[in-house]
């Protein structure tokens, strides 16, 4: 004998469908934002070349009959020229991180070393306690993407006068921090820590600088379009992790990244 449907059971199922129709739609939308923001960068980058190029021509034909004032605009004008174009690139950055990833087995070591490498700590003289990273799944290029703009960071923010610092390690997440970050209590996590002795930050300010054009250190005398830890936080969702801060002024940061120790 069939047995009808309840009240009950066909008000959860519509409720299942509009939820499932919602999360649709949000993806969706986030898709349409994350190519509008590519496409409009992609189209900006050329007026901001010309300018680039007619401001050399400028100087090239007049540089002799320029006074000091006139040539301190011109300058203003190619600092400004290049800070649009890095802000263009973060951009960029940001909007190519999909959750359409090729995911695979990752040797976090050989990523952290790239990354040094590439950023000259060596040159720079940045003092580098390495510990014994793990593998994981997962993509490698947003990975070491994640990595360089927390480092960068340690180096960008030194303090005057002190031997800069950097202390990378890796452990198992406990199932306390687990609880703390609402995880589910089943899987299993890495969780890597990347500690600086730098300028540090506010810990108040520990969830807004991980928003979008918000800088990790107001004073205009560092560079920076506040994009750089926004990529390090959409990187670990999209890897189903965790990205948070902790930092205290003048006194250094730590970044924090947690990732399954297993992802299908």
């Amino acid at each position: 004998m069939r047995r009808e449907n309840c009240p009950e059971e066909e008000t959860i199922t519509d409720l299942k469908k509009k939820l499932r129709h919602t999360s649709d739609d949000l993806d969706r939308c986030k898709k349409d934002k994350d190519e509008f923001i590519f496409l409009a960068a992609h189209e900006l980058k050329a007026p901001l070349r010309k300018v680039s190029t007619f401001t050399e021509r400028l100087v090239g034909k007049a540089g002799n009959q320029l006074d000091e004032e006139v040539l301190g605009y011109i300058n203003r004008i190619e600092k400004n020229v290049l800070l649009m174009q890095s802000l263009i690139d973060d951009l960029s950055d940001l909007s190519e991180i999909s959750a359409n990833i090729q995911l695979e087995k990752c040797d976090l070591n050989t990523l952290m070393s790239d990354v040094l490498r590439e950023l000259e700590v060596k040159k720079n003289k940045i003092k580098v306690d390495l510990s014994e990273l793990p593998e994981v799944n997962g993509n490698g290029q947003q990975l070491k993407k994640a990595f360089k703009n927390i480092i960068g960071n340690a180096i960008k923010f030194q303090r005057e006068g002190v031997q800069a610092e950097i202390i990378i390690r890796s452990e198992s997440l406990d199932g306390k921090d687990k609880s703390l970050l609402n995880l589910p209590g089943e899987n299993e996590y890495w969780k890597i820590s990347i500690e600086d002795n730098g300028i540090g930050f506010p810990g108040e300010e520990k969830d807004e600088i991980l928003k979008p054009f918000v800088k990790l250190n107001a004073q205009s005398s560092y560079p920076g379009n506040g994009l750089g830890l926004a990529v390090c936080d959409k990187i670990m969702k999209i890897h189903k992790g965790e990205f948070y801060a902790m930092g205290e002024e003048d006194k250094g940061s730590v970044f924090v990244l947690i990732l399954p120790k297993f992802l299908q």
